[in-house]
């Protein structure tokens, strides 16, 4: 909160500092499963990633040129290590870069929409928490139908139908104490209530392909970074689109 409070720089910093610990977590995730992953191919395509979607006004002079020199020099770097899996190896390292910089991109980048990015940042975490919260608390209480149970046995449909409800009522919420339009509000609830939980199913995949629990031990009793932003990373995205549609900006 004390780098939201901050803004600007401050808090771009810290979000690149996150998906820098979650590229990271993701490597060793990767390396658990069985590939032979390279943590400097991620992490460089994960930051190169990050600051492509950043505004002008905050994005690096390079961002797309390094973006475009990881895809390219990445690969012809692994050639000549396994030839026979190098690619394989390449495609999980770089696209799982992507995937951490270019979504934790848009939630960064939140913060320098008008007319107050913390209220859509607030609108992001609130709807992602609640959803992430209802779905468990629910599913632990009447979940009876498997949502998911080659990914995540624990997950229900019960918890998912709730964690949606409650993601919507959160967007209610912040529509009533915020400048932000209130049907806007509403949409992102529950766009994010329905569809950030694949964002934790993505990474419950990769933890099952890793025999692993958690991502990390980095925070006591939660786990890994991973672990808290997994969901947080297609609120992000969804909150960054609906908020460019509502007030008529570009995209990129």
């Amino acid at each position: 909160m004390a780098f939201v409070l901050l803004g600007g720089w401050w808090f771009t910093l810290f979000v690149t500092s996150v998906v820098a610990w979650t590229s990271y977590e993701l490597w060793q995730l990767l390396r658990r499963a069985g590939h032979q992953s390279s943590l400097l191919i991620t992490l460089l395509t994960a930051l190169a990633a990050f600051f492509t979607v950043q505004p002008p006004n905050l994005a690096l002079p390079i961002p797309f040129l390094a973006l475009t020199l990881a895809l390219l020099v990445s690969l012809a770097w692994l050639l000549p290590r396994v030839p026979s899996r190098c690619f394989a190896d390449w495609a999980v390292s770089f696209a799982g870069g992507f995937y951490l910089g270019w979504a934790g991109g848009h939630l960064a980048r939140l913060m320098a929409l008008p007319p107050d990015g913390r209220w859509w940042l607030s609108l992001a975490l609130a709807t992602a928490w609640s959803a992430d919260s209802a779905a468990y608390a629910f599913g632990r209480l009447f979940g009876r139908h498997k949502l998911a149970p080659m990914i995540s046995p624990g997950k229900t449909w019960e918890g998912y139908i709730a964690g949606v409800a409650l993601s919507t009522l959160a967007g209610l919420v912040i529509g009533q104490l915020s400048p932000l339009q209130l049907i806007p509000c509403l949409v992102t609830g529950a766009l994010v209530g329905a569809l950030s939980i694949f964002g934790d199913l993505v990474e419950s995949s990769i933890k099952r392909q890793a025999h692993v629990k958690d991502s990390g031990q980095v925070i006591p009793g939660h786990g890994g970074v991973f672990d808290r932003i997994d969901s947080l990373l297609w609120a992000g995205v969804i909150v960054f689109c609906v908020a460019a549609i509502e007030l008529n900006l570009p995209l990129f």
